[in-house]
């Protein structure tokens, strides 16, 4: 390992006194196991599927999605297929206010313009006082930046989880909203309205990401989709 390599590794291994951006590259079949760090991690999908486990629960994230773990967080990960993602390391300081358990994060078009900024730049860490501005916009973003427990949320609402169970058990089924709305004997808008309050997201967008997530798992078990 070369001196530069020697303080590059050092520089990774220390704690971040402000935010610390990476960029990240894995290759297939890369495990991480169980850790933690003293600094609060944003881990920001840009190819592949991210399959991690933090704080006792699992997340998939496929591009543009970001998965926010607290300081002291134990996590894991693995990843079937190379994996290309970019990191932005926070020190505790900076974490005030932000959520204190692991989650994923719906990234604001101004996060990901400031955040895109700093990498086009080459920017590891803010040194002037405009990128430590920038650099605050960016948690302040993340504060008010729309949280999801679950890539593929569930529901026990009695007129729309007969319906989840329904997809789950054949995700390629095409039936409308409204012809399903027909089925549960209430109408397509009162069954919109539930999916947006249980979901947080539209039926379409719930079966989209349920057969991305169905064709993960295949791929994951060497199966086709």
């Amino acid at each position: 390992m070369t001196i530069e390599q020697q303080k590059e590794m050092q520089w990774l291994l220390s704690d971040p006194d402000t935010v610390r951006f990476r960029d990240e590259q894995l290759l297939a079949e890369t495990e991480f196991r169980y850790h933690q760090h003293e600094f609060g991690q944003l881990l920001y999908v840009i190819s592949g599927v991210m399959d991690l486990e933090a704080g006792g629960q699992r997340f998939l994230a496929p591009p543009e999605f970001s998965v926010w773990i607290p300081e002291k967080v134990g996590h894991a990960s693995y990843n079937k297929k190379t994996l290309s993602f970019k990191v932005l390391d926070i020190a505790p300081s900076w974490c005030e206010g932000l959520l204190d358990k692991p989650c994923l994060i719906q990234l604001s078009p101004i996060f990901s313009t400031i955040f895109a900024d700093f990498f086009r730049r080459g920017v590891c860490k803010p040194q002037t006082k405009e990128d430590l501005r920038l650099s605050q916009v960016l948690i302040d973003q993340l504060k008010v930046s729309p949280i999801h427990h679950t890539y593929l949320p569930s529901s026990k609402d009695k007129l729309l989880a007969p319906v989840l169970a329904a997809l789950e058990q054949n995700p390629a089924d095409n039936t409308s909203l409204e012809l399903w709305a027909k089925k549960r004997y209430t109408s397509e808008r009162t069954l919109s309205r539930r999916c947006q309050q249980e979901l947080g997201m539209s039926f379409s967008e719930w079966r989209k990401r349920l057969r991305f997530f169905t064709c993960y798992l295949f791929v994951r078990t060497r199966k086709k989709c």
